[in-house]
């Protein structure tokens, strides 16, 4: 996978299939604010799928980032998607919108316009 994430365009390619989901499940009440006003028989459902498919996505966005970030010599890349995890995740900063978006938009454009700084070691011994 770190060899798939050394392209700049698959890296891009890959953030951007696991962030589209961010941005469909929370019309499925995913956040985290959909947990308070659990009454009762409503609380029965507290295993909502979408949910952990919602934090999975996310958790997949910052070690995409934290792959590329190393490869990039960027290791700080890893905070955009942590930021943006939680502005969505956490119940008062969710209600302020289109910081997510921002910080998924400057993760991709940092990742994918920086250079590489690993050198393979064939090239070193030539």
């Amino acid at each position: 996978m770190k060899k798939a994430l050394n392209n700049a365009a698959i890296f891009v390619m890959t953030y951007i299939v696991f962030m589209l989901p961010t941005y469909f499940l929370p019309y499925l009440r995913t956040s985290s604010s959909a947990f308070y006003g659990f009454e009762g028989a409503a609380s029965a459902n507290a295993f909502n799928y979408p949910f952990f498919i919602h934090l999975a996505c996310m958790i997949i966005l910052c070690w995409i980032c934290y792959v590329r970030g190393a490869m990039i010599g960027k290791s700080w890349l890893f905070f955009l998607p942590m930021v943006a995890f939680a502005f969505e995740f956490i119940s008062k900063l969710s209600a302020i919108p289109y910081v997510p978006s921002m910080y998924h938009v400057l993760a991709i454009v940092v990742g994918a316009t920086s250079a590489n700084v690993l050198v393979s070691t064939d090239k070193l011994t030539t």
